[in-house]
């Protein structure tokens, strides 16, 4: 640990904070695939009972990772520092890559689904291919927020220091 680093509480604060947000985020992502689902096999006549199951399914593991996470959403606190500021630095920067290989690869995916699997293309797969490509899109979401959490946990966490 590199306790000379000025960053290591701001950064410890910014990984907090990520921790609370992933408690709900990511389950979050399994009803959201789960709307994907039952929009999309509404829209082509079909049951869409899966889809609203797995609503269901997230909005129930959400409300728990959130109300899991209340001691640490709301607490003043001051976070534990950091204890490896080049790790959380090289994830600053190797995110984006992270994004677009799960973007593009989720995309390269789908693409040679399509091609191989001729049924694949039929509008009775829409709803299966719409959820196959919400997952990756909600998790490159929680990346993104996550990195933008950690490049400004400095002024996040100054703004936090000063509130009353």
């Amino acid at each position: 640990m590199n306790t000379n680093d000025t960053r290591a509480t701001a950064f410890g604060f910014g990984q907090r904070k990520s921790w609370v947000f992933f408690a709900w985020w990511y389950p979050s992502i399994i009803g959201f695939s789960g709307a994907v689902y039952a929009l999309l096999a509404l829209i082509v006549g079909q049951d869409p009972g899966l889809g609203t199951s797995m609503m269901i399914l997230g909005a129930a593991l959400a409300t728990s990772g959130w109300v899991l996470t209340l001691k640490p959403r709301f607490t003043r606190k001051h976070p534990k520092p950091a204890s490896d500021i080049p790790r959380v630095d090289q994830g600053i920067r190797i995110t984006p890559g992270i994004i677009w290989t799960v973007l593009g690869g989720a995309a390269i995916l789908m693409v040679l689904l399509l091609l191989s699997v001729p049924e694949a293309a039929s509008p009775e797969s829409l709803p299966v291919l719409g959820l196959l490509m919400a997952w990756p899109a909600g998790v490159s979401a929680g990346l993104a927020y996550t990195r933008w959490l950690m490049i400004n946990s400095g002024r996040l966490y100054a703004d936090w220091s000063n509130r009353g």
